[in-house]
């Protein structure tokens, strides 16, 4: 049962990853952007979307590099109160880390995922999704749980 929980885990981070292809509209209340650093800072009541991809956060660093005169993505970081949404799929977490060069997904800070009614936590969650698979990782004395309900 916990093995079809992080199947279902790995499937719907990989449709996140297909999303961080297209454009991203971010809102904020503020946004400040440091070119020597190559980072967009945005702050206070940040909402992102790509797709039917939705993401909330307190702050959110976009960082990148500039290639023929274009700036593309190279890592997302998002702090506070991350929230992120995608069809089924659902996570809270105090921090997400999207690395885009190893499309990897990093949740943080009592992460918990859910697909429907199923859910896991754990002190860190990886997504990995050229490799179609995810681990959960315990932390603090706590154990990884999983709640999988078959029916």
């Amino acid at each position: 049962m916990v093995r079809r929980g992080l199947w279902f885990l790995v499937w719907g981070f990989w449709l996140v990853g297909q999303v961080l292809a297209a454009p991203i509209d971010i809102r904020s209340e503020r946004m400040e952007v440091l070119e020597d650093e190559k980072i967009a800072v945005f702050t206070g009541k940040v909402e992102a979307r790509k797709g039917d991809l939705k993401l909330w956060a307190d702050r959110l660093y976009v960082y990148y590099e500039v290639v023929d005169g274009r700036r593309e993505v190279k890592k997302l970081i998002a702090l506070g109160k991350v929230r992120i949404e995608k069809g089924a799929w659902r996570s809270l977490s105090g921090k997400a880390v999207y690395f885009k060069d190893q499309d990897r997904l990093v949740l943080e800070d009592h992460p918990r995922v859910w697909h429907g009614k199923d859910e896991v936590r754990g002190a860190v969650v990886i997504i990995y999704f050229r490799e179609n698979r995810s681990e959960v990782l315990s932390g603090g004395g706590r154990p990884v749980e999983a709640y999988v309900y078959t029916e």
